[in-house]
């Protein structure tokens, strides 16, 4: 009895174990960065191995054993293509087009190889270990009860609108988001696809864009700050009563710097923040999100920049963010845990521990940079969003969350005035971008925090600041309201890019999604006037 306990861990074991290496050894021949799951879901993993050694027909042992090592093998080689993890509408665009993707795998055959010698060699070691270990106690009715699990999560979906499997997390393996990605596909896009009308997608112009040539960049470094939940309408800088930027209003005269309001993608931060790197917005985002072709990261890491995203977010925090990161085109990845080990809480974090890593960064001279500092910025909880020494505002006749907020704000100033004095001790020709990933709400219209489709959740602040080199040519020519695309317009030119679209004209279909990645939250289409205000017209 005791014997047959230990073959059932023994065989679970080892399955897991071939899932790991067969995951983290692609991740180390192909250099992406290894985000480890939390322990917890190593043991949740095992457990179900262990579950899946109980079927009584040895055939579904190995099919149920092998499920996330198969899975992991389109997940991989999708990996190694495009750089980025398989979203649900991707499922969708591969049915649709399967002879042309068979046709670009046919003539891409490299990026086969290791996933398919991976999976080759675990399952064959999958298959001795299943011939070894026959002394099992085995109940009729486990396929059953594991085929209905499989099923369920779909059908769970489609009847409640559960949005679980919608986007890739980094808090589960690689085969398991594969199958996680198939739920949300079957139970929401798929149905929604079947009833839905016409599609815009047609119209998108993100889908359009392409670049006609590149030259170096002029700049050795680009610095691109990317906050969170931070509202130009609580910054003195944009004409807020209360002085929370003072240092940044000290700037406004300066002929390297420059400061607008800008429009959010999305009104959440992975969906921002995915169609901000990837030059997406709309119904085309999330597909230009899964294809990477135009990701910031990899437009930079082919001009000969060094790519690096550096966040004050925890792993758990980035879950969703750092599928997006198209991890083919980065070569460093630090999230809170790497950047400053010494934080307690994770909403605690501060933002001003990221400037030694930049410091250290701009200190090799080897080739230039293309730098993604990534904040918690004035994310909630606000009360844990700044230090001791950016407690500014404790009138007791103000709401305490303003009163929080805007010390957070504060704080970020703050930020600013420790990054100037470290970009202006090097020679190197520099441009810092800053933005928001969207607003946040301070009591507008009754509302508290983002998340839903009005200006406050998706009006940022969009800040540029260039060293020892004047602005970039029509910087000062930027519109107000301008779309997030534009900026990342913007960001592929000075990377040294010539696209076909003009970043200093407003995308006229411009459209704003809710906090889902297929729209399915709502969208808000943006009309815009010669004097570039604009027509907010929310679609449920």
């Amino acid at each position: 009895m005791r014997q047959k306990a230990q073959n059932h861990l023994l065989l679970a074991l080892i399955f897991l174990i071939l899932t790991l290496l067969q995951q983290y050894g692609f991740y180390t021949i192909k250099g992406f960065p290894i985000v480890w799951l939390p322990v917890g879901k190593y043991f949740a993993y095992l457990f179900f191995f262990v579950a899946f050694t109980l079927s009584s027909v040895i055939q579904l042992r190995y099919l149920f054993l092998s499920f996330i090592l198969i899975l992991n093998f389109f997940q991989m080689t999708h990996l190694s293509y495009f750089g980025t993890q398989i979203l649900p509408t991707e499922i969708f665009l591969f049915i649709m087009d399967f002879s042309e993707v068979s046709g670009v795998l046919s003539a891409e055959f490299q990026h086969l190889i290791y996933p398919a010698l991976l999976t080759v060699i675990s399952l064959l070691i999958g298959f001795f270990a299943i011939k070894r270990f026959k002394d099992l106690y085995t109940f009729k009715f486990i396929p059953f009860l594991i085929i209905a699990y499989f099923i369920y999560n779909p059908v769970r979906t489609y009847v409640t609108g559960n949005t679980w499997g919608r986007q890739p997390s980094t808090r589960e393996l690689g085969g398991m988001n594969v199958y996680l990605s198939m739920s949300y596909f079957m139970g929401r896009i798929l149905p929604h696809k079947l009833k839905s009308e016409k599609s815009q997608l047609a119209n998108n112009d993100s889908l359009k864009l392409n670049f006609s040539d590149k030259e170096l960049s002029k700049w050795d470094n680009i610095i691109i700050v990317l906050g969170e939940s931070l509202t130009p309408h609580h910054m003195s800088l944009f004409g807020y009563e209360r002085p929370t930027t003072p240092y940044l209003d000290s700037l406004k005269n300066n002929p390297e710097f420059f400061h607008t309001i800008g429009l959010s993608s999305g009104v959440s931060t992975d969906i921002s923040v995915a169609f901000f790197l990837n030059m997406g917005y709309g119904e085309a985002g999330g597909i230009k999100a899964s294809k990477a072709e135009h990701c910031l990261f990899k437009l930079a890491k082919e001009n000969g920049f060094k790519t690096h995203f550096l966040s004050s977010q925890s792993g758990q925090q980035l879950r969703y963010i750092a599928p997006y990161l198209c991890t083919a085109y980065l070569d460093d990845y630090r999230s809170l845990e790497d950047v400053s080990p010494q934080t307690e809480n994770d909403d605690a974090a501060i933002d001003r521990h990221l400037l030694p890593k930049l410091n250290d960064i701009l200190s090799e001279k080897k080739s230039p940079h293309f730098i993604i500092l990534h904040q918690r910025g004035s994310h909630g909880p606000w009360a844990l969003r700044f230090t001791n020494e950016a407690i500014k505002f404790t009138e007791p006749s103000i709401d305490q969350r303003i009163n929080n907020y805007d010390n957070s704000v504060v704080e970020y100033d703050l930020f600013w005035k420790e990054l100037n004095p470290l970009m202006s001790k090097y020679e190197s020709k520099n441009l810092i971008i800053y933005l928001s990933d969207h607003g946040e709400s301070l009591g507008v219209e009754n509302r508290w925090g983002h998340g839903f489709l009005r200006p406050a959740a998706f009006e940022i602040p969009i800040l540029i600041h260039s060293y020892n080199r004047p602005l970039p040519d029509f910087t000062r020519e930027l519109p107000k309201n301008m779309p997030q695309y534009n900026l990342s317009l913007y960001i592929a030119t000075q990377i040294g890019y010539k696209a076909n679209q003009d970043f200093k004209t407003p995308i006229q279909d411009f459209i704003i999604f809710g906090n889902d990645i297929d729209g399915f939250a709502g969208k808000a289409e943006i009309k815009f006037a010669p004097d570039n205000s604009y027509e907010l017209k929310v679609i449920p």
